[in-house]
């Protein structure tokens, strides 16, 4: 959705929120090819936007694992300008048609889980409102709790979730705490009631670290379970099909939340929980196409990048190609 006619006129607590990302770094400029980052538009300075980028540096809320993820937005902006605009893929460039605005940090308290959630749902709040499609960058899990909700708050209607995961992330709670294992417990159970079981989809759990109990609470209560091992024997297109039949059934919107987590860890080391046997490049990149060209898709995520625990940047490289697929797959529903 283009927000060409409502202009970036965010709420003074919005504006008082953010906190600029300073200028993208490109390298060797060059006239034939167009840099991601060229293409991107500081939020004190754009007139329009299409997709905004928001940053959530705060990891406070990972208690099961290693920190690091506070640096996710960062390192994966750092490699977006590792990227050119066109994918002889996909045959679609971003660089024109496409109002891609950066809209710097949420100011977090990393001694405070609930502040930080309020703070990041008030600002994607008003984003979603404005028409703005955004891209969140964490940062733990548990920070999807606001930004699925924020699309709520700006849906007169039911609410669709895929969430592509190596773990299901809907705990009572870790040691009485909310954690990046609890954001979808919380939103089923959210007093809106816009999100049904039915259209919580869980695509890409793999391994031997969930637990029995909460999957049987899934899918006991209607939800839609799709493993890595199905994606890995069956192939993605049939994974999209189910994931996208159940989010979308009856539903004004959907959210699509992305922890970099559900690739193998051979792949994407800088988490804080790998997962061995999980996706593939090539397949999390095809699911984040297909899914993310769909109409009903509204909002989306990418969590858990954490660069301390990298190995040569690997992880962040993805992550930045993830988000890259994100504005792909909204330049080919402007087409």
């Amino acid at each position: 959705m283009s927000n060409r006619e409502t202009g970036l006129e965010l709420s003074e607590r919005s504006r008082n929120l953010l906190s600029p990302y300073g200028e993208y770094e490109i390298g060797i400029e060059d006239g034939y090819d167009v840099n991601v980052g060229e293409i991107v538009t500081d939020f004190r300075e754009a007139d329009t936007a299409d997709v905004g980028i928001v940053g959530i540096p705060f990891d406070t809320a990972c208690v099961a694992g290693a920190r690091g993820s506070r640096y996710g937005p960062n390192g994966v902006r750092e490699k977006l300008t590792h990227g050119t605009c066109y994918n002889p893929e996909l045959d679609i460039d971003i660089s024109e048609g496409l109002d891609i605005v950066d809209f710097g940090d949420v100011k977090v308290t990393h001694t405070d889980v609930l502040e930080t959630h309020d703070r990041v749902e008030t600002v994607l709040t008003d984003l979603s409102k404005k028409g703005i499609f955004p891209v969140s960058v964490g940062g733990d899990h548990s920070l999807s709790y606001p930004t699925v909700k924020a699309l709520m708050n700006a849906t007169d209607g039911q609410v669709g979730v895929i969430n592509v995961d190596a773990h299901h992330d809907v705990r009572h709670s870790h040691g009485d705490e909310l954690s990046s294992g609890t954001p979808f417990r919380r939103l089923l159970e959210d007093e809106s009631g816009q999100l049904n079981h039915e259209n919580f989809v869980e695509l890409g759990l793999s391994g031997w670290h969930n637990s029995q109990y909460y999957v049987n609470w899934l899918v006991e209560n209607g939800s839609e379970i799709i493993t890595a091992r199905e994606i890995h024997r069956s192939g993605v297109d049939p994974a999209v099909e189910r994931a996208l039949d159940a989010a979308t059934d009856g539903t004004e919107a959907v959210f699509l939340s992305v922890d970099i987590d559900v690739l193998d860890s051979g792949t994407a080391p800088g988490t804080c929980a790998p997962s061995p046997g999980g996706l593939l490049n090539y397949q999390l990149l095809e699911l984040v196409y297909q899914l993310g060209r769909h109409p009903l898709v509204k909002g989306a995520d990418l969590m858990e990048v954490a660069p301390p625990l990298d190995t040569n940047d690997i992880t962040s490289m993805i992550g930045a190609a993830v988000l890259t697929q994100f504005l792909g797959a909204r330049k080919a529903i402007q087409g």
